[in-house]
């Protein structure tokens, strides 16, 4: 499981095609490996591995670990989302059922574990990164819906790079729509070099398979 995972998240964080296939291959990766893991109902530790000889680092299995941190930045790259409540709710439901499947798969740590709560809440942080960045991906990758189409003006753009090398594209249009402020919008990098100011372009505005509203510049 360990090299399927991280050939599937470099895959999907370098050259995410086709999309949908990768994104739902690695939404399916941490029930997988918690099932196969799970077989005879082990201990929850037994997803995590401690190196008590690097002032006790916790580290969570890359069935788990992996897919959460790939699809949460490609999450921040792809999607601009409108309603921080939708994605608390359905991310919330998301966190509630892993968290549910893991009870049913494994069995709780003992008390004689010393580490037992510091296992936990490395577990905890894992399942609350891919749950809410799971539940975007999946509300805006599988949403076929007629968008509502709003026009706008290309002001400005510009990239940031952030601290170990990535780069995010920004273009910054005019206010449309209940939007009444300017804004940026992450585009590709492909897509950033088409687009120029003063450019006429629209914000493609969804409501989003799960209810979690989002849009994009077309």
């Amino acid at each position: 499981m360990e090299y399927v995972s991280m050939g599937l998240c470099l895959w999907f964080l370098f050259y995410p095609r086709p999309y949908d296939y990768l994104l739902v291959a690695l939404l399916l990766l941490p029930f997988v490996g918690m099932f196969l893991n799970g077989l005879n109902k082990p201990s929850i530790a037994s997803l995590v591995e401690i190196d008590h000889s690097s002032k006790d680092e916790y580290d969570v299995a890359d069935f788990i670990d992996l897919p959460a941190w790939v699809i949460v930045v490609r999450t921040l790259i792809d999607y601009e989302t409108d309603s921080y409540v939708a994605v608390l709710t359905a991310g919330t439901i998301a966190f509630v059922g892993i968290c549910a499947f893991l009870l049913l798969t494994h069995r709780q740590i003992s008390d004689s574990n010393k580490d037992k709560w510091w296992i936990y809440g490395s577990i905890v942080f894992s399942f609350f990164i891919y749950s809410y960045s799971a539940v975007i991906a999946v509300n805006c990758s599988f949403d076929y819906s007629e968008p509502k189409v709003y026009k706008t003006e290309v002001i400005d753009k510009h990239i940031t790079t952030r601290r170990k090398g990535g780069r995010t594209f920004y273009v910054k249009v005019k206010p449309w729509g209940h939007h009444y402020d300017a804004e940026d919008i992450t585009v590709s990098s492909e897509e950033y070099e088409q687009y120029q100011i003063n450019d006429k372009v629209e914000v493609e505005y969804k409501e989003g398979l799960l209810g979690i509203p989002w849009y994009y510049l077309d």
